[in-house]
């Protein structure tokens, strides 16, 4: 091919690029906060057990501190936390949950996995919502179904790294 030909192509590519790009592939501004406060799950109207909300919550905990985002990761309803000016809280809330089979998984890789949809959101200490998105956590091939808790708390804590 010529020199004119591959340039006219370039061209059109670069020209189309933005066009595939998705709302999350976009950079955003970056949000400011020292501080964040963990609420509980919140379950709504879906049947979750009570074991894979606290596992959520306590690894969420653990993976939001890791993440080194903030100076202080509150529990909800720790007092201390009132005496931050820039507190954020981290809500979660349970859209769909779907409980798979560990034996299913493991005998037939497409058959038995778990999965739970949320909705995280945060805000600001005035109660405006500055985040919100939906994510969902999977346990597709070998692993216990708990494994979904620990897959769900790494993607809270990426995105919220991510966003502050």
């Amino acid at each position: 091919m010529n020199q004119p030909v591959i340039a006219a192509l370039l061209g059109c590519c670069m020209l189309t690029a933005p066009a595939f790009l998705s709302a999350d592939d976009v950079a955003r501004p970056k949000l400011a906060a020292s501080t964040i406060q963990i609420a509980m799950i919140d379950a709504g109207d879906v049947a979750i057990p009570a074991e894979f909300r606290y596992a959520v919550y306590e690894r969420l905990i653990d993976k939001v501190r890791e993440s080194g985002a903030f100076q202080k990761v509150y529990r909800m309803g720790d007092r201390a936390a009132s005496a931050s000016p820039d507190l954020v809280t981290l809500h979660t809330k349970v859209e769909a949950f779907k409980e798979g089979s560990q034996t299913k998984r493991e005998l037939v890789t497409v058959l038995g996995a778990t999965r739970v949809d949320i909705t995280v959101s945060v805000t600001a200490k005035d109660g405006h919502e500055i985040l919100d998105r939906k994510l969902t956590g999977r346990v597709r091939f070998f692993g216990e179904n708990l494994g979904v808790t620990n897959d769900l708390a790494k993607r809270i804590s990426k995105l919220v790294k991510d966003s502050f």
